[in-house]
């Protein structure tokens, strides 16, 4: 696996597919806190959904790095098809644990923010940035070539999913009263919920990890969706 890892990550580097999110992800961190004090919360919960159509994007090109026939090559290297993809989906963790740090520290290392930082900002900031991308990343692999055949439709499924997710929001109150509807939906409003809290909150409620952690494992779930539409396709 840590070959196979090695060479993904070389071979998405080198199609430089990665500089268009990443640059418009940096701009837009830059617009985002061009005038300071901002308040601390309220700048990640935004930060975090944008970070989440990044990762949408991101996915994207990470799945579509090889084209058809070089992909069959290298799984035929790597001897097993479920390996292959799987060493995408950790490139994408990655890549988004990373933008998750960068849009935390950003503003604290250039003092953006009105209030003190303090550890559980940051922790909060983290955990809300991370899910946000676990989520995107594993919504959007459905939307891939290994599922969908046209590359069009791949773009507009990615972004009708992406941006349902966030209808969710508004019309929580709606939905609620659909027994069990809210379960099936992607919980982004967990996160925005969580992130709406006081600047001046002095722990983290222990829902609060639960709540992160459904967002968790409800990305796992759609992975292993991932997994069982590929294969009924290949059958």
């Amino acid at each position: 696996m840590k070959g196979l890892l090695q060479y993904q990550l070389l071979h998405y580097i080198r199609t430089y597919r990665y500089l268009p999110p990443f640059t418009f992800f940096i701009m837009f961190l830059v617009i985002n806190y061009a005038y300071k004090p901002n308040p601390i919360l309220d700048s990640y919960s935004f930060t975090s959904v944008v970070l989440f159509f990044i990762m949408g994007w991101f996915t994207v090109t990470i799945f579509h790095a090889e084209d058809s026939g070089q992909r069959v090559i290298t799984q035929l290297h790597c001897k097993s098809s479920n390996a292959y993809y799987i060493s995408l989906y950790i490139i994408a963790i990655m890549i988004g644990f990373c933008l998750s740090v960068l849009s935390v520290y950003y503003p604290i290392i250039f003092d953006m923010f009105a209030g003190k930082q303090r550890l559980i900002h940051v922790v909060m900031g983290v955990m809300s940035h991370f899910s946000s991308s676990i989520l995107a990343i594993s919504l959007t692999s459905i939307f891939t070539r290994d599922i969908v055949k046209n590359d069009r439709n791949t773009w507009w499924g990615v972004f009708t999913i992406l941006l349902t997710s966030l209808i969710v929001v508004p019309l929580k109150t709606i939905i609620l009263q659909v027994k069990g509807l809210i379960w099936l939906l992607p919980p982004v409003h967990l996160s925005l919920q969580m992130m709406s809290t006081n600047d001046s909150i002095d722990y983290i409620p222990f829902s609060y990890y639960l709540q992160f952690s459904w967002i968790a494992l409800y990305g796992f779930i759609m992975i292993v969706l991932f997994f069982q539409l590929k294969r009924f396709r290949q059958a």
